[in-house]
């Protein structure tokens, strides 16, 4: 029984011992007739595709045995091909393959030298073939994310962004186009885990790209697009902080003019998001939404746009009152409240002259304000707009975390009330049961023929 043990155990070193051997002689002849290859003035295909379907077999086979040493070899020769310009042309599909195939026998460390290949394949790829490589990038990034393997998802992440670096990536709106619904995809799902830092590093190299390299009309359709699937996440998750980032990321777009073709569009698909976000009570992020909507339109200086943002916000406005009561909906109503009472304050510093634009646009948020208030009090069956109007005034006085100055804000619901009042039959009936908002009167009279109230 020794002496066959024996034997056994030096078969088994024989067999192990011939085993490397032989990979190693077919490492060596692949290198050999890799490097015949890149010396040749003229190419062989045929012998190009059989090199590498060789490489890949050997590839398979490391990862089914878990022998790590095998891969890295093989994926040396694959990028020493590939920077060569020695490929095929669905080799960004077989790379993907591969790479799942090391995911799904769980051997991320592995994939992740797989990805390396991916490097040199992107600078040498055709114009053409680059969409489908950052596709394939996108479904490997959405299997190790749904693994949990987000350092694999930050190097695909540099993988796209090499795509976009480029020499022909910036006037090519096919690859701008793919690289971007590849950062919405790996935007949303590091969305979904909470990996805060991929996500704010996604949006900081975006940025700073897009700032330098200024898109197209299509090409900003996009963006709105990829930021409007962000915030859908965000809204569903209802997390601040996210929407802080998603914010001053788009804020930083704006500033550079990047979305000034898209604007309206943002404000229409931002305003369905806030208008989902008001449905539930405890999400803070409709009034948020709205604030910022404010902030664009207030520093694009376009009265087009104004009365955009401001018809968008009544409509998500009205949606929360009718859901929730006036006083449920005043977190999403106080940013037009706020916005009125600013321009209102704007307005009375100039005493001697009247800025148009600013005065155009404070009407415009008066005239939507009493709209939403006359459907409130329609909503409450009993008391008036009036009443409506004291209601706010005391709510917003009393929110400590609303409240501005306190003389600005009775001011402003003043001018609420006496534009409703400029209708005399509305006087003769429910009038404010109240007198705190209607004594002292703070306006003037030349303030009063000024804004014709």
């Amino acid at each position: 029984m020794f002496w066959v043990a024996s034997i056994s155990s030096v078969l088994t070193i024989l067999l192990i011992r011939y085993y490397y051997r032989k990979c190693n002689w077919n490492f060596k002849i692949l290198t050999f007739r890799l490097n015949t290859l890149i010396r040749s003035s003229r190419r062989d295909k045929k012998a190009a595709q059989r090199l590498l379907k060789q490489v890949y077999v050997l590839l398979h086979k490391s990862i089914a045995s878990n022998d790590t040493a095998m891969a890295y070899q093989a994926i040396d020769l694959l990028k020493l091909a590939f920077g060569y310009g020695i490929m095929r042309q669905d080799e960004a599909v077989r790379l993907m393959a591969i790479s799942v195939a090391a995911l799904n026998e769980k051997q991320p460390d592995m994939a992740s030298f797989i990805l390396d290949a991916f490097r040199p394949l992107i600078r040498q790829l055709s114009p053409e073939c680059i969409p489908g490589a950052a596709e394939q990038l996108t479904l490997i990034g959405v299997i190790a994310l749904k693994q949990r393997q987000n350092f694999l998802v930050a190097k695909i992440t540099e993988c796209i962004f090499l795509i976009m670096d480029r020499g022909d990536a910036a006037k090519d709106k096919k690859i701008i186009t793919a690289a971007i619904t590849s950062f919405k995809a790996m935007g949303v799902l590091s969305l979904r885990r909470r990996d805060i830092a991929l996500f704010r590093e996604m949006s900081i190299r975006l940025s700073a790209w897009f700032t330098a390299n200024q898109p197209n009309e299509e090409v900003a359709k996009e963006l709105v697009s990829m930021l409007t699937a962000w915030l859908h996440r965000i809204v569903g998750i209802n997390n601040m902080a996210l929407f802080a980032m998603i914010e001053e990321f788009t804020d930083a777009l704006i500033q550079s003019k990047v979305l000034d073709s898209q604007l309206e569009l943002l404000y229409e698909e931002w305003g369905n998001l806030a208008a989902s976000a008001c449905l539930n009570p405890n999400n803070l992020l409709a009034g948020n939404i709205l604030k910022f909507l404010f902030s664009i339109a207030i520093l694009r200086q376009d009265y087009c746009q104004w009365i955009k943002v401001v018809e968008v916000a009544g409509r998500v406005i009205k949606l929360t009152v009718s859901r929730h009561g006036i006083l449920g909906a005043f977190t999403v109503f106080h940013p037009m409240l706020e916005v009125g009472r600013s321009l209102l304050w704007s307005e009375l510093r100039f005493v001697q002259c009247i800025d148009e634009y600013k005065h155009k646009m404070l009407f415009a948020v008066v005239k939507e304000s009493l709209i939403i208030i006359s459907f409130a009090a329609k909503q409450e069956l009993v008391g008036s707009s009036g009443q409506t109007i004291v209601d706010i005034f005391k709510c917003w006085v009393e929110n400590p975390a609303m409240a501005a100055n306190h003389k600005s804000i009775k001011k402003y619901c003043q001018m609420l009330l006496l534009f409703w009042l400029k209708d005399k039959r509305k006087v003769k009936k429910n009038l404010p049961y109240t007198n705190v908002l209607t004594e002292p009167i703070l306006f003037t009279d030349s303030e009063r023929l000024r804004f014709k109230m």
